[in-house]
């Protein structure tokens, strides 16, 4: 091998253990199919299977969607086998594509939390935004980026804070440039109490002509160990 082909490692990595470089790359990886099993139930409408890719023995478990922020273990209900399911009512003629792609993954030096962003292209058919009420299917193009912190709780990776930021929604036969939805929450009918959000979404950002890109959420950097105040996607 030559020289320019020999790989190199990170100063990061040559002050680790050979057992704790090992750690990373299975929790990478651990990380990585956890969010595809996400994605793959989220697609087959398997909300209630959803509840076993997060962190349901961890109070400040917590899911962002582009209408509000859901809290805690039984936010997490409200969520998933809650609005999904209510949402889309008979399953027949759904569907809810989102792929993951780019990931960005880095796990802390305690090899207790991680965190990850990826962008998401998809479509969704399913009831309109703006019209929860009406079964009928839409067709839509629904790209996004996923940000996840995540934990090691009772041994396995989990999902600890699950974030969705917009890119861009339209509808399939439109341009995102000429027709975009802006998917403000404000723009939703009122949700029942058994499935509306605990807060506001932290973050509002879809296409629109007028509008310039952001580079949020930012890619994790390395980190050794998570801070609750200031880490959280």
């Amino acid at each position: 091998m030559s020289v320019e082909t020999v790989p190199t490692v990170s100063h990061r990595a040559k002050a680790m253990t050979v057992e704790q470089r090992l750690a990373r790359m299975e929790a990478v990886h651990e990380i990585q199919n956890l969010m595809g099993r996400y994605s793959f139930l989220h697609s087959a409408n398997m909300h209630q299977e959803c509840l076993d890719l997060f962190a349901m023995d961890t109070p400040d478990v917590r899911a962002e969607m582009m209408w509000g922020v859901y809290e805690g273990p039984e936010g997490i209900k409200r969520c998933y086998p809650g609005f999904h399911v209510w949402a889309d009512g008979d399953p027949t003629g759904k569907m809810h594509m989102h792929a993951l792609t780019t990931p960005v993954v880095e796990v802390a030096e305690d090899l207790r939390t991680a965190r990850g962003v990826w962008v998401s292209p998809g479509h969704e058919t399913g009831p309109s935004f703006h019209k929860l009420d009406d079964p009928t299917p839409v067709a839509n193009w629904a790209w996004c980026k996923y940000a996840c912190d995540f934990i090691l709780e009772n041994g396995e990776w989990k999902i600890w804070h699950l974030h969705v930021y917009g890119i861009f929604m339209c509808a399939f036969e439109k341009s995102w440039a000429e027709e975009p939805d802006d998917m403000n929450p404000d723009d939703m009918p009122p949700l029942p109490a058994e499935y509306a959000p605990d807060r506001p979404p932290t973050t509002h950002w879809n296409y629109r002509p007028d509008r310039v890109y952001a580079n949020e959420p930012a890619p994790p950097a390395p980190y050794t160990a998570f801070d609750r105040v200031t880490d959280a996607y």
